[in-house]
């Protein structure tokens, strides 16, 4: 079931987010800038902050609902440290959506975490690794990332992206990298003062530097899906 928005519209201080429609079926990228609204976005959408407009997950309305009762994992670009230590953590998220120890390994071992399960004084990339592996153990109809990946190093982003792509469903990605967008996005939006400005079609077979060129040229007619 896609993720819809229409008509959102949010502030943050004196920033205005306006969104008149996205349709998210599998895994869309909002490229853009520091600052022009990609976090924004997906605050309002997840109800971290309030929001006019039209949010459907899993099938209904969602706009009205607290964060919580949405259907849609958050990942946030800022790790926590996992209370209780890596396993003990992911064990509670598994159990928490009716999974066991088998989905635990799973996730681990498609992220490449296993010798990360039982230690402690875990580096930020790392943290962030296990943040992201309790995300995909839960069992939502939908995913929100906020560059998820920018604490990674190259060979750890690429299997993140990798195991975001084997999802099945829908993901809203953020991220200011183009190359990382052409690679992981199957619809690449770019995002400008609070605005999507233009979406693309990405093909995996073409290369990523004519798409990237295309994506960042002036486009005057505003874009949304």
């Amino acid at each position: 079931m896609a993720v819809e928005v229409r008509g959102l519209r949010a502030r943050r201080g004196r920033f205005q987010l306006e969104v008149e429609r996205l349709s998210v079926n599998s895994v869309t990228v909002v490229l853009g800038r520091n600052g022009s609204g990609k976090t924004t976005l997906l605050d309002a959408i997840a109800g971290a902050i309030p929001a006019e407009g039209s949010v459907e997950a899993c099938g209904r309305e969602v706009s009205r609902l607290p964060p919580e009762e949405r259907g849609l994992v958050y990942i946030q670009s800022t790790p926590v440290d996992p209370p209780g230590g890596p396993r003990r953590f992911l064990r509670w998220v598994a159990a928490r959506w009716g999974r066991g120890e088998r989905e635990v390994e799973e996730v681990a071992a498609l992220l490449g975490i296993r010798d990360l399960l039982d230690r402690r004084g875990l580096s930020t990339g790392q943290k962030q690794l296990v943040n992201i592996a309790a995300g995909l153990l839960a069992g939502a109809c939908g995913f929100l990332m906020d560059e998820p990946t920018s604490h990674l190093d190259w060979f750890n982003k690429r299997l993140v992206d990798d195991a975001v792509r084997r999802l099945g469903k829908p993901v809203l990605y953020v991220t200011h990298d183009p190359y990382e967008a052409a690679y992981i996005g199957d619809v690449i939006c770019v995002m400008e003062e609070g605005r999507l400005r233009r979406c693309v079609e990405n093909s995996p077979t073409d290369p990523a530097e004519p798409l990237v060129r295309r994506l960042l040229q002036p486009e005057n007619q505003a874009a949304g899906r």
